[in-house]
């Protein structure tokens, strides 16, 4: 998407899109734009959004903050946690969130789940690891389905 082609950030082995699909359904879980929440498709909560904004624990964020400018043309000191109603913010704060932390993304679904777990959802109780990885499983089931139906195949200059 947007955000990966922007280069901000390292390669997250699909774990953002996965991300979007277990907390909020992308957006489809009628949870998603409950009251007086405004974390979004990604559901950023409110306390890691203000991480987003903490110049001084995470200085790295400056580098940041100039290319969301660059490649988005807005000021994400500007941002409010009320924007993130809209995908692009609900995202970046996702991305920033995770690009705060130590450690990097994880590869595979099993790992990006305990990583989902541990740093984005650490008190959660009625989504498991094994629900995310559930989820992603049903994400990707569904996304291969459609390749399948939309795949064209060439032949020469014509496309079937």
């Amino acid at each position: 998407g947007l955000i990966q082609e922007s280069s901000i950030f390292q390669s997250d082995n699909k774990f953002l899109r996965r991300l979007a699909y277990v907390e909020s359904k992308d957006g489809n879980d009628p949870a998603t734009y409950r009251d007086r929440y405004y974390g979004g498709i990604w559901q950023v909560d409110e306390v890691a959004f203000q991480g987003t904004k903490n110049l001084i624990a995470h200085s790295e964020l400056t580098t940041k903050y100039a290319q969301i400018r660059s490649a988005f043309g807005f000021d994400w000191n500007s941002v409010q946690w009320t924007d993130l109603r809209k995908p692009l913010y609900s995202a970046l704060a996702a991305r920033l969130f995770f690009s705060n932390l130590a450690t990097t993304i994880p590869f595979g679904i099993e790992e990006q789940a305990k990583h989902w777990n541990s740093s984005y959802r650490p008190t959660q109780t009625n989504k498991t690891i094994a629900a995310f990885v559930q989820d992603v499983k049903e994400l990707e089931r569904s996304q291969s389905k459609w390749l399948d139906k939309t795949r064209c195949h060439c032949f020469g200059n014509h496309f079937v």
